[in-house]
C-alpha cells in the first residue's frame, strides 16, 4: 500500500507523477496551443438611476432659501446703479507722483574725474588703515605721557616711593680721552626712599634723560646703583642713591633738564612667576608718569 505525502494530495517524488504543479495533464497533446484569443474581459456595467449635474460653487452658510439660486458667481454691475461709500469710509485719494526729470548725461570728462578721485580714495584708505590701526596700537603700549613737573631743589613722590635728582657737568670720565668741544658730559645723581611697604617692592631702575626747551632728547646710562636688589632688604626711608652720565651739546649743558620714568614693575615677597605675569596684564597702571626736574 502506498503512502500519500503528508503535505496534501501531491503525489511524492517515487509517484508516477511528480512534476511541477503547474505542468499540463499527461494526457494533453504537447502540441496543443492554450493561448487564449478572444475578446478582453469587460467590467460589469451597472446603471445609475438620473443623471450627473456639475457641481458649482455652492454656498454652505448660511444656508440658501428655495427661491435664490445657490450658485454664488456675482451678478455683472449694471451701469448708472453703483452706491457710492459715507466720506468717513473712503480711503483718502493719493496725490499723482509726478515723473522724475530726465536724467542728464554725464561727459566722458567728468566721468574718468570721478573714476580718478575714487581710485586716489580707495588706494590712500588701503594706506592710511594699517597705518592708523599700528598707531592705535602702540598708543594703547605706549600711551601719551603725563609730566610733573617738580622745583629745583625739591623731591617729587609717586607710587610710595620719594625721588630727588641732582645734575652737574664733569670732565670727560676717560682721562687719556682726547678732548671733544662738540660734546659735553653730565652726571646725575637719583635718589629714591621707599616711604612704606609697598615701595620697598617697587625697587627698580627708573628710566632717566637729558631734555632742553627744544624737546631734544639725550639719554642717559646707569653707572652704579646701590638700591637692594631684594625688597626685604630695602629699607623703609633708608635713601639709595643711582648714578647715571650722559652727554650732550656744551650750548644747552647749562639748561637741560632730567626727565625721570618710574618703573611700574612690582616685586612681591613669595609671589609665583604666573601670578607676576597674570599681574602684569591685568594692572590699570600705564608707564605715563614722567618726573621732571628743572634747573
Amino acid at each position: 500500500m502506498t503512502q500519500r505525502p503528508t503535505g496534501g494530495d501531491r503525489p511524492g517524488p517515487g509517484s508516477p507523477d511528480s512534476r511541477d504543479w503547474f505542468a499540463p495533464p499527461l494526457d494533453q497533446p504537447a502540441d496543443m496551443d492554450i493561448t487564449y484569443t478572444g475578446p478582453p474581459p469587460q467590467p460589469p456595467s451597472i446603471p445609475i438611476p438620473g443623471t450627473l449635474r456639475p457641481v458649482g460653487d455652492l454656498r454652505v452658510w448660511p444656508a440658501p432659501s428655495e427661491e435664490e439660486h445657490t450658485m454664488t458667481v456675482p451678478f455683472p454691475a449694471v451701469p448708472g446703479t453703483r452706491v457710492e461709500l459715507p466720506a468717513h469710509y473712503r480711503r483718502p485719494t493719493q496725490a499723482a507722483v509726478p515723473a522724475p526729470p530726465p536724467r542728464k548725461k554725464m561727459s566722458r570728462g567728468k566721468r574718468r574725474a570721478l573714476l580718478g578721485a575714487g581710485a586716489i580714495l580707495s588706494v590712500a584708505a588701503a594706506v592710511a588703515l594699517p597705518g592708523w590701526f599700528a598707531y592705535e596700537v602702540y598708543q594703547y603700549g605706549r600711551p601719551s605721557d603725563h609730566i610733573h613737573i617738580v622745583k629745583p631743589g625739591q623731591a617729587a613722590t609717586w607710587q610710595h616711593v620719594s625721588w630727588k635728582v641732582s645734575l652737574a657737568a664733569i670732565p670727560d670720565p676717560v682721562p687719556s680721552a682726547k678732548p671733544d668741544t662738540s660734546r659735553q658730559w653730565m652726571k646725575v645723581v637719583v635718589t629714591r626712599t621707599a616711604l612704606d611697604e609697598e615701595g620697598t617692592i617697587r625697587h627698580y631702575t627708573p628710566e632717566v634723560r637729558l631734555t632742553d626747551k627744544s624737546g631734544r632728547v639725550w639719554l642717559a646710562e646707569m653707572v652704579n646703583e646701590t638700591t637692594p636688589n631684594e625688597p626685604q632688604e630695602n629699607k623703609i626711608g633708608t635713601p639709595y642713591q643711582i648714578d647715571l652720565m650722559g652727554v650732550v651739546p656744551p650750548s644747552v649743558a647749562d639748561q637741560v633738564e632730567v626727565l625721570l620714568r618710574p618703573s611700574i614693575s612690582r616685586d612681591v615677597p613669595g609671589q609665583s612667576v604666573t601670578d607676576m605675569m597674570k599681574e602684569s596684564v591685568t594692572t590699570e597702571e600705564k608707564s605715563d608718569q614722567v618726573l621732571r626736574f628743572t634747573r
